[in-house]
């Protein structure tokens, strides 16, 4: 809701608050969509400043709220300010096999990081944005970045360690561009000869960095980052102590973006149907200590949402299961405790508001 003065009021608009005149009388209710004739005897009144209805307080769930409001739109209008200045850094670092300035690219980090109150928002804010067909590739390299300061964050990183691990965030999947834009862009699935060219990203981009002068943390995220600790990755089938930790990271950072940004064929999967799918064979493909500590934080960030189960039960989120991360504790509105982790695994949150 907001005030604002008589004169700026126009048909449709609807009132925040009672109106009362001057001599105590209530004039109009709460609710009330005022039209030409209200508008006049608000006039005659002299009322001079109106609460009204804004778009938001129409919003039915939490997600719409984010999308209205100022914080998520200035955020927004950044994030557009800066994305071409990200890809004009990655397509130079491409052409030129040079060094791309930190300090622009950390800067961009910087600007985007600033327009969100903490980590949970800065994620809720990249799972909002919608996706630009011609600038896909840049936006999940830019943030899996953003992305990779607040799990660094998480995880305690020193700011050196955070630093290192946005840049790795930033740089891991430059590889990509290494390659057709018809095989980046196939609407269809790939075929296996098709979806071997693509592996090669990451040799790709592991040359494309080490010329580059970048042959450390950065570029070894850029080889590894699709190796699974069961040896069942590519290209180099290495198993969790082989692999770089950045790189682990980069793995976990990979599959959390690739399942929660919007596409456009679907929406981005709920946060925890994200985590379920992470625990399926998190065990063996992914550092348990790095992944376990990171999706307990990203749960925390649904605390107080309202759930809606898929066998029609509602209430709010107000307990995380360690153990069972993905299965939370519900609580309804007529007081029932739902307990996700002993119900049976076909009993799922399928919305969150």
């Amino acid at each position: 809701m907001k005030t604002v003065a008589r004169i700026t009021l126009k048909p449709g608009d609807m009132l925040g608050e009672d109106i009362i005149s001057n001599h105590g009388e209530k004039l109009y209710s709460k609710g009330t969509k005022l039209d030409h004739k209200a508008l006049d005897r608000l006039s005659r009144h002299n009322i001079m400043a109106v609460t009204i209805m804004e778009d938001i307080d129409f919003a039915e769930t939490h997600t719409e709220r984010v999308k209205l409001s100022d914080d998520f739109k200035e955020f927004k209008k950044v994030y557009y300010e800066c994305l071409p200045r990200f890809r004009a850094i990655v397509d130079d670092l491409v052409s030129k096999k040079q060094a791309p300035p930190f300090d622009r690219l950390m800067g961009i980090y910087v600007q985007l990081a600033s327009k969100a109150v903490n980590g949970a928002k800065l994620l809720e804010y990249l799972r909002i944005i919608q996706p630009d067909v011609d600038n896909m590739l840049y936006e999940h390299q830019l943030n899996c970045g953003m992305i990779a300061s607040v799990f660094g964050f998480w995880q305690g990183m020193s700011k050196s360690e955070m630093f290192t691990l946005i840049q790795c965030g930033f740089l891991y999947d430059i590889g990509k561009l290494c390659l057709p834009k018809e095989l980046l862009y196939k609407p269809s699935k790939l075929t296996d000869e098709e979806f071997s060219t693509m592996k090669t990203h990451t040799t790709l981009g592991y040359d494309l960095l080490c010329e580059a002068g970048l042959s450390g943390p950065i570029a070894m995220s850029a080889l590894s980052h699709h190796e699974k600790g069961d040896g069942s990755g590519y290209p180099n089938h290495l198993t969790m102590n082989d692999i770089d930790s950045y790189a682990q990271y980069c793995s976990i950072i990979d599959a959390y973006e690739a399942m929660s940004a919007p596409k456009t064929y679907r929406y981005p999967l709920n946060t925890f149907e994200i985590i379920a799918n992470f625990e399926k064979d998190g065990n063996t493909k992914y550092n348990q200590f790095k992944l376990n500590s990171i999706l307990y934080q990203i749960a925390k960030t649904q605390m107080g949402l309202h759930a809606k189960l898929n066998d029609g039960r509602e209430g709010e989120v107000i307990l995380i299961n360690q153990t069972r991360i993905s299965r939370p504790m519900i609580k309804t509105v007529n007081g029932e405790l739902i307990d996700l982790s002993v119900l049976p695994e076909s009993i799922v949150i399928y919305a969150l508001y």
